[in-house]
C-alpha cells in the first residue's frame, strides 16, 4: 500500500518570509533596521509587529512604507485576517 500524501494550502499572506518585532524601539530604529531588509531584497514579504500603544510606530512605519519605492503594497493586519490585528503590518517588496 501507498500511503497518500495529504493536500495543504496555503493563503499566500498567512506565510511570510521575515518577521521582525519592533516592541521597545523607537520609530527612528525601527526604519533604520527595517530599511536594512527591504534594501536586502532578500525578502518577498515581511511581518512587521509593531504593537497597539499610542500608534507611533505604527503609523511612523506605515507611512514609510507608503514612501518607499522598493514596497510594492502593504497592509494592516487587520485587512488580512492577520493574528496581531493593527498591531502587525505587512509588507510586499
Amino acid at each position: 500500500m501507498s500511503a497518500k500524501k495529504k493536500k495543504t494550502t496555503r493563503n499566500r499572506r498567512s506565510v511570510y518570509d521575515k518577521t521582525v518585532d519592533f516592541h521597545r524601539q523607537t520609530l527612528d530604529e525601527a526604519i533604520y533596521k527595517i530599511d536594512a531588509l527591504i534594501n536586502s531584497r532578500q525578502y518577498k514579504s515581511i511581518l512587521v509587529i509593531h504593537g497597539y500603544g499610542q500608534g507611533i510606530l505604527r503609523e511612523g512605519l506605515r507611512n514609510h512604507f507608503k514612501n518607499n519605492s522598493l514596497v510594492r503594497e502593504y497592509y494592516s493586519g487587520d485587512e488580512l485576517n492577520a493574528v496581531g490585528g493593527d498591531g502587525v503590518t505587512i509588507i510586499y517588496l
